[in-house]
Parts: structure tokens; sequence; C-alpha cells
């Protein structure tokens, strides 16, 4: 019994970390403003 809870806990720690970088991957791709070629001043 004591594997077992181990083991799903294992798959839920690396299920969760994956999800984390591939969000922070999503959001550097994203450029933040306009990406500076409107004259705005951003």
């Amino acid at each position: 019994m004591n594997q077992d809870w181990q083991s799903i806990a294992a798959i839920a720690v690396v299920l969760v970390t994956a999800v984390l970088f591939i969000a922070r991957s999503a959001k550097r791709r994203k450029k933040p403003g306009c990406g500076g070629s409107c004259g705005c001043g951003k």
C-alpha cells in the first residue's frame, strides 16, 4: 500500500513540474508591449 501512494505522489509532482515549466516557457515567448517598432516609446 505504501508504494501505491508514493508512486501516485511522484507522478503528480512530475506532472505539476512539467506544467509549470511549460507555462513559464509560454510566458517568455510573448513580448511585452508592442515590440518597439511603432514609435510609441515602449
